[in-house]
Protein backbone atom coordinates (compact mmCIF):
# COMPACT_ATOMS: atom_id res chain seq x y z
CA UNK A 1 0.00 0.00 0.00
CA UNK A 2 2.81 2.38 0.89
CA UNK A 3 4.46 1.62 -2.46
CA UNK A 4 1.29 2.57 -4.29
CA UNK A 5 1.19 5.84 -2.36
CA UNK A 6 4.82 6.58 -3.23
CA UNK A 7 4.16 5.97 -6.91
CA UNK A 8 1.08 8.19 -6.78
CA UNK A 9 3.02 10.94 -5.01
CA UNK A 10 5.88 10.84 -7.52
CA UNK A 11 3.41 10.80 -10.37
CA UNK A 12 1.74 13.86 -8.90
CA UNK A 13 5.06 15.67 -8.60
CA UNK A 14 5.86 14.85 -12.19
CA UNK A 15 2.57 16.22 -13.37
CA UNK A 16 3.07 19.42 -11.40
CA UNK A 17 6.57 19.86 -12.76
CA UNK A 18 5.27 19.30 -16.28
CA UNK A 19 2.77 22.10 -15.79
CA UNK A 20 4.97 24.57 -13.92
CA UNK A 21 8.19 24.34 -15.89
CA UNK A 22 6.78 25.82 -19.14
CA UNK A 23 5.23 28.80 -17.30
CA UNK A 24 8.33 31.04 -17.45
CA UNK A 25 8.55 30.39 -21.19
CA UNK A 26 4.86 31.25 -21.65
CA UNK A 27 5.23 34.45 -19.66
CA UNK A 28 8.32 35.43 -21.61
CA UNK A 29 6.57 34.93 -24.93
CA UNK A 30 3.57 36.92 -23.70
CA UNK A 31 5.85 39.79 -22.76
CA UNK A 32 7.49 39.75 -26.17
CA UNK A 33 4.22 39.66 -28.05
CA UNK A 34 2.47 42.43 -26.08
CA UNK A 35 3.59 46.06 -25.58
CA UNK A 36 5.01 46.73 -22.15
CA UNK A 37 2.41 48.32 -19.88
CA UNK A 38 3.87 50.52 -17.12
CA UNK A 39 3.04 49.45 -13.59
CA UNK A 40 1.27 52.75 -12.90
CA UNK A 41 -1.51 51.71 -15.26
CA UNK A 42 -1.83 48.23 -13.77
CA UNK A 43 -2.26 49.63 -10.28
CA UNK A 44 -4.93 52.07 -11.43
CA UNK A 45 -2.82 55.16 -10.76
CA UNK A 46 -4.43 58.17 -12.49
CA UNK A 47 -1.07 59.79 -13.29
CA UNK A 48 0.33 58.83 -16.68
CA UNK A 49 3.90 57.50 -16.29
CA UNK A 50 7.04 58.87 -17.90
CA UNK A 51 7.50 56.50 -20.84
CA UNK A 52 10.72 55.57 -22.58
CA UNK A 53 11.23 56.41 -26.24
CA UNK A 54 10.69 52.75 -27.11
CA UNK A 55 7.38 52.65 -25.24
CA UNK A 56 6.25 55.81 -27.03
CA UNK A 57 7.06 54.35 -30.43
CA UNK A 58 4.81 51.37 -29.67
CA UNK A 59 1.80 53.67 -29.18
CA UNK A 60 0.31 54.71 -32.53
CA UNK A 61 -1.53 57.73 -31.08
CA UNK A 62 1.47 59.22 -29.27
CA UNK A 63 1.86 62.89 -30.27
CA UNK A 64 -1.27 62.89 -32.44
CA UNK A 65 -3.87 65.65 -32.19
CA UNK A 66 -6.95 64.77 -30.12
CA UNK A 67 -10.22 66.15 -28.86
CA UNK A 68 -10.54 63.95 -25.79
CA UNK A 69 -8.42 61.42 -23.92
CA UNK A 70 -10.62 58.70 -25.39
CA UNK A 71 -8.78 59.41 -28.68
CA UNK A 72 -5.51 58.34 -27.05
CA UNK A 73 -4.23 54.88 -26.12
CA UNK A 74 -3.66 54.22 -22.41
CA UNK A 75 -1.68 55.43 -20.58
CA UNK A 76 -1.74 58.63 -22.71
CA UNK A 77 -3.98 61.63 -22.03
CA UNK A 78 -5.16 64.42 -24.34
CA UNK A 79 -3.22 67.51 -23.25
CA UNK A 80 -3.82 71.02 -24.61
CA UNK A 81 -0.68 73.12 -24.87
CA UNK A 82 -1.22 76.82 -25.42
CA UNK A 83 2.36 77.16 -26.67
CA UNK A 84 1.59 74.85 -29.59
CA UNK A 85 -2.07 75.81 -30.00
CA UNK A 86 -3.46 72.28 -30.12
CA UNK A 87 -4.16 69.22 -27.97
CA UNK A 88 -2.12 66.05 -28.42
CA UNK A 89 -1.81 62.59 -26.87
CA UNK A 90 0.93 62.73 -24.25
CA UNK A 91 2.45 60.87 -21.33
CA UNK A 92 4.15 62.57 -18.38
CA UNK A 93 7.27 64.54 -19.28
CA UNK A 94 8.82 64.80 -15.83
CA UNK A 95 8.67 63.51 -12.27
CA UNK A 96 10.54 66.23 -10.38
CA UNK A 97 11.54 69.86 -10.99
CA UNK A 98 15.12 68.71 -11.58
CA UNK A 99 14.01 67.23 -14.92
CA UNK A 100 12.68 70.59 -16.16
CA UNK A 101 14.62 73.47 -17.78
CA UNK A 102 15.58 76.40 -15.59
CA UNK A 103 12.60 78.65 -14.88
CA UNK A 104 10.09 75.80 -15.12
CA UNK A 105 8.38 73.53 -12.61
CA UNK A 106 7.08 69.95 -12.89
CA UNK A 107 3.35 70.06 -12.14
CA UNK A 108 0.38 67.69 -12.36
CA UNK A 109 -2.10 68.67 -15.08
CA UNK A 110 -5.57 67.38 -15.96
CA UNK A 111 -6.16 66.17 -19.51
CA UNK A 112 -9.23 66.53 -21.73
CA UNK A 113 -12.25 64.31 -21.19
CA UNK A 114 -11.38 63.15 -17.66
CA UNK A 115 -8.30 61.30 -18.91
CA UNK A 116 -5.22 60.45 -16.85
CA UNK A 117 -3.25 63.23 -15.20
CA UNK A 118 0.16 64.07 -16.63
CA UNK A 119 3.27 65.53 -15.04
CA UNK A 120 4.53 68.37 -17.25
CA UNK A 121 7.14 71.14 -17.17
CA UNK A 122 5.42 74.54 -17.04
CA UNK A 123 6.96 78.04 -16.87
CA UNK A 124 7.20 79.98 -13.63
CA UNK A 125 5.60 83.35 -14.31
CA UNK A 126 4.34 86.60 -12.83
CA UNK A 127 0.60 86.03 -12.32
CA UNK A 128 -0.44 86.33 -8.69
CA UNK A 129 -2.96 84.41 -6.57
CA UNK A 130 -6.50 84.88 -7.84
CA UNK A 131 -5.41 86.01 -11.32
CA UNK A 132 -6.12 84.20 -14.58
CA UNK A 133 -3.45 81.94 -16.06
CA UNK A 134 -2.76 79.47 -18.86
CA UNK A 135 -1.98 75.94 -17.69
CA UNK A 136 0.83 75.11 -20.15
CA UNK A 137 1.83 78.65 -21.07
CA UNK A 138 4.53 79.78 -23.45
CA UNK A 139 5.28 83.05 -21.66
CA UNK A 140 5.83 84.25 -18.10
CA UNK A 141 3.00 86.76 -18.56
CA UNK A 142 0.44 83.96 -18.63
CA UNK A 143 2.04 81.67 -16.04
CA UNK A 144 1.72 81.66 -12.25
CA UNK A 145 4.36 82.90 -9.83
CA UNK A 146 6.46 80.30 -7.98
CA UNK A 147 4.52 78.41 -5.31
CA UNK A 148 1.18 78.69 -7.12
CA UNK A 149 -0.69 76.28 -9.38
CA UNK A 150 -2.77 77.12 -12.44
CA UNK A 151 -5.86 75.29 -11.18
CA UNK A 152 -9.51 74.86 -12.10
CA UNK A 153 -11.04 74.30 -15.52
CA UNK A 154 -10.63 77.96 -16.53
CA UNK A 155 -7.17 78.49 -15.05
CA UNK A 156 -6.65 80.48 -11.83
CA UNK A 157 -3.39 80.99 -9.98
CA UNK A 158 -4.10 79.27 -6.70
CA UNK A 159 -2.81 77.26 -3.77
CA UNK A 160 -3.86 73.68 -2.94
CA UNK A 161 -6.47 73.14 -0.23
CA UNK A 162 -8.55 70.46 1.49
CA UNK A 163 -12.34 70.64 0.94
CA UNK A 164 -14.19 70.88 4.23
CA UNK A 165 -11.16 72.07 6.18
CA UNK A 166 -11.78 74.98 8.53
CA UNK A 167 -8.78 76.91 7.24
CA UNK A 168 -6.49 76.80 4.25
CA UNK A 169 -7.68 79.51 1.87
CA UNK A 170 -7.10 83.25 2.37
CA UNK A 171 -9.91 85.79 2.72
CA UNK A 172 -12.09 86.17 -0.41
CA UNK A 173 -11.13 82.67 -1.58
CA UNK A 174 -12.85 79.30 -1.15
CA UNK A 175 -11.74 75.70 -1.52
CA UNK A 176 -13.12 74.19 -4.74
CA UNK A 177 -12.90 70.49 -5.53
CA UNK A 178 -11.45 70.98 -9.03
CA UNK A 179 -9.28 68.69 -11.19
CA UNK A 180 -6.50 67.73 -10.89
CA UNK A 181 -6.66 68.70 -7.21
CA UNK A 182 -8.69 71.01 -4.93
CA UNK A 183 -7.50 74.63 -5.02
CA UNK A 184 -8.45 78.01 -3.54
CA UNK A 185 -10.50 79.96 -6.10
CA UNK A 186 -11.30 83.67 -5.81
CA UNK A 187 -14.76 84.96 -4.91
CA UNK A 188 -16.26 88.45 -4.64
CA UNK A 189 -19.82 87.35 -3.85
CA UNK A 190 -19.63 88.43 -0.20
CA UNK A 191 -17.96 91.82 -0.71
CA UNK A 192 -18.50 95.05 -2.61
CA UNK A 193 -16.30 95.70 -5.62
CA UNK A 194 -14.50 99.02 -6.09
CA UNK A 195 -16.27 101.75 -8.04
CA UNK A 196 -16.21 101.08 -11.78
CA UNK A 197 -15.91 97.31 -11.33
CA UNK A 198 -18.45 94.49 -11.19
CA UNK A 199 -18.37 91.06 -9.58
CA UNK A 200 -17.96 88.82 -12.63
CA UNK A 201 -18.90 85.14 -12.32
CA UNK A 202 -17.01 82.22 -13.86
CA UNK A 203 -17.20 78.43 -13.78
CA UNK A 204 -16.83 76.32 -10.62
CA UNK A 205 -18.09 79.20 -8.46
CA UNK A 206 -15.14 81.54 -9.07
CA UNK A 207 -15.79 85.28 -9.27
CA UNK A 208 -13.59 88.39 -9.39
CA UNK A 209 -14.01 92.15 -9.31
CA UNK A 210 -13.20 93.49 -12.76
CA UNK A 211 -13.83 96.35 -15.13
CA UNK A 212 -16.20 95.22 -17.86
CA UNK A 213 -15.65 96.27 -21.47
CA UNK A 214 -18.68 95.86 -23.67
CA UNK A 215 -22.22 95.18 -22.41
CA UNK A 216 -22.39 93.46 -19.04
CA UNK A 217 -24.50 90.54 -20.23
CA UNK A 218 -24.37 88.89 -16.80
CA UNK A 219 -26.52 91.74 -15.49
CA UNK A 220 -28.60 92.33 -18.65
CA UNK A 221 -29.55 89.16 -20.56
CA UNK A 222 -28.60 88.88 -24.24
CA UNK A 223 -31.25 89.09 -26.99
CA UNK A 224 -32.83 85.89 -28.25
CA UNK A 225 -30.46 83.99 -30.54
CA UNK A 226 -27.22 85.17 -28.91
CA UNK A 227 -25.23 84.07 -25.87
CA UNK A 228 -23.17 85.90 -23.28
CA UNK A 229 -19.41 85.47 -23.69
CA UNK A 230 -17.05 86.53 -20.91
CA UNK A 231 -13.37 86.72 -21.78
CA UNK A 232 -10.53 87.63 -19.39
CA UNK A 233 -6.84 87.62 -20.37
CA UNK A 234 -4.06 86.82 -17.85
CA UNK A 235 -1.86 89.84 -18.78
CA UNK A 236 -4.84 92.13 -18.01
CA UNK A 237 -5.91 91.35 -14.42
CA UNK A 238 -8.97 93.24 -13.27
CA UNK A 239 -10.40 93.47 -16.81
CA UNK A 240 -12.89 91.34 -18.73
CA UNK A 241 -14.48 91.69 -22.15
CA UNK A 242 -18.14 90.75 -22.57
CA UNK A 243 -20.25 90.38 -25.67
CA UNK A 244 -23.58 88.99 -26.81
CA UNK A 245 -22.47 86.64 -29.56
CA UNK A 246 -24.77 85.42 -32.33
CA UNK A 247 -23.72 82.72 -34.78
CA UNK A 248 -23.83 83.41 -38.52
CA UNK A 249 -22.83 81.79 -41.78
CA UNK A 250 -23.89 78.41 -43.16
CA UNK A 251 -27.12 77.01 -41.62
CA UNK A 252 -27.44 80.11 -39.42
CA UNK A 253 -29.66 83.19 -39.82
CA UNK A 254 -28.10 86.40 -41.23
CA UNK A 255 -26.80 89.05 -38.85
CA UNK A 256 -29.22 91.75 -37.81
CA UNK A 257 -29.01 95.18 -39.43
CA UNK A 258 -25.83 97.07 -38.56
CA UNK A 259 -23.73 93.94 -37.95
CA UNK A 260 -21.47 91.84 -40.20
CA UNK A 261 -20.53 88.16 -40.22
CA UNK A 262 -16.88 87.50 -39.40
CA UNK A 263 -15.54 84.07 -38.45
CA UNK A 264 -19.01 82.54 -37.95
CA UNK A 265 -20.06 85.30 -35.54
CA UNK A 266 -21.87 88.59 -35.94
CA UNK A 267 -19.61 91.52 -35.07
CA UNK A 268 -19.87 95.30 -35.07
CA UNK A 269 -18.35 96.76 -38.26
CA UNK A 270 -16.12 99.81 -38.23
CA UNK A 271 -13.99 102.00 -40.48
CA UNK A 272 -10.37 102.65 -39.37
CA UNK A 273 -10.49 105.99 -41.21
CA UNK A 274 -13.97 106.90 -39.98
CA UNK A 275 -15.45 108.01 -36.69
CA UNK A 276 -14.84 106.03 -33.49
CA UNK A 277 -17.66 103.54 -32.94
CA UNK A 278 -16.03 100.69 -31.01
CA UNK A 279 -15.91 102.21 -27.54
CA UNK A 280 -13.40 101.83 -24.70
CA UNK A 281 -11.53 98.55 -24.61
CA UNK A 282 -11.91 97.92 -28.35
CA UNK A 283 -10.17 99.04 -31.54
CA UNK A 284 -10.93 98.84 -35.26
CA UNK A 285 -9.03 96.17 -37.17
CA UNK A 286 -9.44 92.96 -39.16
CA UNK A 287 -7.93 89.49 -38.68
CA UNK A 288 -6.93 89.00 -42.32
CA UNK A 289 -7.20 91.02 -45.53
CA UNK A 290 -10.18 88.96 -46.64
CA UNK A 291 -12.17 89.73 -43.50
CA UNK A 292 -14.20 92.87 -42.75
CA UNK A 293 -13.04 95.59 -40.39
CA UNK A 294 -14.73 95.13 -37.04
CA UNK A 295 -14.36 96.11 -33.39
CA UNK A 296 -11.69 93.92 -31.79
CA UNK A 297 -10.94 93.68 -28.04
CA UNK A 298 -7.73 95.38 -26.94
CA UNK A 299 -6.16 92.14 -25.75
CA UNK A 300 -5.85 91.00 -29.39
CA UNK A 301 -3.06 93.56 -29.82
CA UNK A 302 -0.65 91.65 -27.61
CA UNK A 303 -2.26 88.21 -27.44
CA UNK A 304 0.44 85.65 -26.62
CA UNK A 305 -0.05 82.31 -24.88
Amino acid sequence: MSQVRRVSWRTLLGLCAGVLLPLPLVLLLAGLLQPEVPSAVLTGDRISPLLTNEQRRRLTTYGRTCGSSSDCEPPLGCLFEARTGYAHCSDSQCITDAQCPRGQSCQTIATEGAGPLVRFCVPLGVRQEGEKCVVVASSQENACAPGLLCGGREGWCSRPCRPGAAAGCPEDFFCADTPPQPVCLPTCEARKCPQGQACVRFEEGASVCARVYGPNCQQSPCPMGSECRVHPEPPHPGKVWMACVARCGEHAPPCEAGWVCDGWHCVQPCDPQGPEVCGEGYYCDRRTESRPFSCQPDYWRDLAF
